[in-house]
């Protein structure tokens, strides 16, 4: 589950990153600037990794709010989700940071 989460992530930042990317390049274009392919990878490879650790991010501060606001209920200690209301605000990430973390749903979900 852990494995499959983190393909996620870097799916959805390597997407991010393309298309970020993608456009910054029409736009050099259009200019009519020629830009070697050295600032373009260089930018990409940051972008990745900003955006990898910014879903990263978003996910745990969703998981804690939602525990705060008891959207998701956790009991037991080391804690274990023991409920996730449907109407959870920001349900992807909540969910994202559980896969990441799947001993929040017990000893038989590795």
């Amino acid at each position: 589950m852990r494995f499959k989460a983190r393909l996620l992530v870097l799916l959805v930042a390597a997407l991010v990153t393309q298309v970020t990317t993608f456009i910054i390049s029409i736009l050099v274009n259009a200019v009519g600037t020629n830009v070697p392919a050295i600032p373009f990878a260089i930018f990409a490879c940051i972008t990745l990794a900003l955006t990898q650790r910014w879903i990263l991010v978003d996910a745990a501060k969703a998981f804690g709010e939602a525990v705060a606001k008891r959207h998701v209920l956790l009991q037991g200690d080391p804690p274990q989700i023991t409920f996730i209301v449907a109407t959870c605000p920001k349900r992807w990430f909540v969910l994202l940071h559980i896969q990441l973390h799947p001993e929040l749903l017990g000893q038989g979900s590795e």
